[in-house]
């Protein structure tokens, strides 16, 4: 992978460059020459927004997932996916938690994309200010000539006899990896053709408004905590900084970035042989004290915080 690390720590330490999203604390410094900087990096880069992230469980996991009462019945609203969000059962190979404006994808091992344990992925939303939807659109980066986000596919849904382009995905080259980064402009006709009713706009709240419950426990994600290979960690680092986001903070190597609406922390291991997601927090609709044990998953909440403990999941892998 190209571009340097280096320069992107000591870009950010030194400026701090503010995320375009409001609902992070903004970080400023009347002694910065924004001016400068925007007009050496670029100042005009997609907006980005967590949407979704993706993790493959082992059996037992997957199998208390889909017969545990307090998790079915008070943890979050669930289904088995598009296009019609049937009611999840004991069949399934995936459940999809629904939040307000985020949600969780949970693979059981023999999924049907034949990912293996342990791999996951996040995807982000992105959206250029006056820029509707079309297939041609591209990211705006800081630097257009970077080779993140440079690959590209584009997901289309049949619905009956006629097919909806949903979105079109960005990533950046490189080897194989276990912990997917990508980042999509998505299509409001999309959501025209799902719910039959005409969307100026795409919006996640949109898209989940008719599986989201509030009475249900979940809200959304707000921070998720991965180790990283040093190629992942580069990358997403890299990937971060050309859109533009803020580093929140700095230990050592670990980079605490605020990422749309979320914080991403990355920490680099030569340890591990693949990248992991550690930890998710996210954010409850209610107080709740409760503990739910999912084999190797353990959800702790904590008043209306929640924490997932994944790093049981990889004790059979290196």
């Amino acid at each position: 992978m190209r571009g340097s690390m280096l320069l992107y720590s000591f870009t950010i330490m030194s400026v701090v460059l503010s995320c375009k999203d409001g609902s992070l604390k903004k970080h400023r410094s009347d002694s910065i020459d924004r001016d400068k900087i925007d007009k050496i990096f670029g100042a005009d880069v997609s907006e980005i927004r967590f949407d979704h992230l993706y993790v493959v469980l082992d059996s037992s996991s997957y199998e208390r997932l889909k017969f545990d009462d307090s998790w079915n019945n008070q943890y979050a609203a669930t289904d088995n996916g598009l296009p019609y969000f049937d009611p999840t059962d004991s069949t399934m190979t995936s459940c999809y938690l629904r939040g307000h404006e985020h949600f969780i994808e949970l693979l059981g091992p023999n999924n049907k994309y034949n990912e293996p344990v342990g791999k996951s992925g996040i995807g982000f939303s992105l959206r250029n200010k006056g820029e509707h939807f079309h297939l041609g659109v591209i990211p705006k980066l800081k630097q257009p000539e970077t080779p993140y986000l440079s690959l590209s596919d584009t997901v289309a849904m049949s619905f009956g006899a006629n097919s909806t382009t949903w979105f079109k995905a960005f990533y950046s080259p490189g080897q194989g990896t276990s912990l997917h980064t990508w980042y999509a402009f998505y299509n409001p006709v999309f959501l025209d053709s799902l719910y039959q009713t005409e969307h100026k706009e795409y919006s996640r709240k949109a898209f989940l408004k008719k599986s989201y419950d509030k009475k249900q426990l979940f809200n959304g994600i707000k921070s998720i905590h991965m180790s990283c290979t040093p190629q992942d960690y580069q990358r997403i680092a890299q990937e971060m900084r050309q859109l533009g986001c803020a580093l929140i903070a700095k230990e050592n190597q670990t980079l605490t970035i605020a990422s749309g609406d979320i914080a991403i922390t990355l920490s680099p291991s030569k340890d591990i042989a693949f990248s992991r997601i550690n930890h998710v927090e996210c954010r409850l609709n209610a107080l709740d004290s409760s503990i739910i044990k999912l084999g190797n998953i353990t959800i702790t909440n904590v008043g209306t915080e929640s924490i997932w403990n994944l790093e049981n999941l990889y004790n059979n892998n290196p």
